[in-house]
């Protein structure tokens, strides 16, 4: 009697070991993630570049950022647009403001941002500037933020991100006679974004 009780009470542990772990594989989800490729452009001093600042779940934030040092600028601002190959999956959040490091104020002037990713989606044209008159500023320190976005990043997907120009004029930066400046240079290569999935697989 003893004997055949003892296969049958195996048999229900082991259903009851299995059973949880089969669950919990039902049970897992899957999440998306932002992920950033740089382009493989070296830093130099006086080039712009994209570079991943953070990101979290579906958003990435991008710096655009400017290589150093150059204190002798005479930096006013910058005018360029950020070309999207598919707006499908990368669409730029809009905020009321946008950081930045590389322009600094002086007495009587301001910084000013306009920022227009709705028109065309798939291009995000971008100026910042400072307003009032004066002089530019350098860069004494090894780099310094133009801007800093926002994109929430969507689809199984990627694209790539480009610095280009505003309609028919180059990417630039400005002096304080907003001629632009040649010692400033904008990235040609692509940095890229994709949404990577992990986990999920369950019933």
């Amino acid at each position: 009697m003893n004997r055949s009780r003892f296969p049958r009470i195996l048999a229900v542990a082991s259903i009851a070991v299995a059973l949880p772990v089969f669950l919990a594989a039902c049970g897992s989800k899957s999440s998306t993630s932002a992920q950033f490729s740089p382009s493989m452009t070296a830093p130099s001093p006086g080039l712009v570049k994209l570079v991943q600042r953070s990101h979290s779940g579906s958003r990435v934030v991008v710096d655009v950022l400017i290589y150093g040092p150059e204190p002798n600028l005479d930096l006013l601002g910058f005018q360029f647009g950020i070309k999207i190959e598919n707006p499908g999956v990368a669409k730029l959040v809009t905020q009321a403001s946008y950081g930045q490091t590389a322009l600094v104020a002086a007495d009587g002037q301001a910084i000013t941002m306009n920022v227009d990713g709705a028109s065309d989606p798939s291009l995000v044209s971008i100026e910042v500037i400072k307003t009032g008159g004066g002089a530019g500023n350098g860069i004494p320190g090894n780099s310094a933020v133009v801007i800093e976005l926002p994109f929430d990043v969507q689809g199984s997907a990627g694209t790539t991100l480009t610095l280009v120009g505003r309609g028919l004029d180059e990417p630039r930066a400005l002096d304080s006679h907003r001629v632009p400046i040649a010692a400033v240079t904008f990235d040609p290569a692509s940095a890229g974004v994709r949404s990577v999935t992990t986990g999920g697989g369950g019933y």
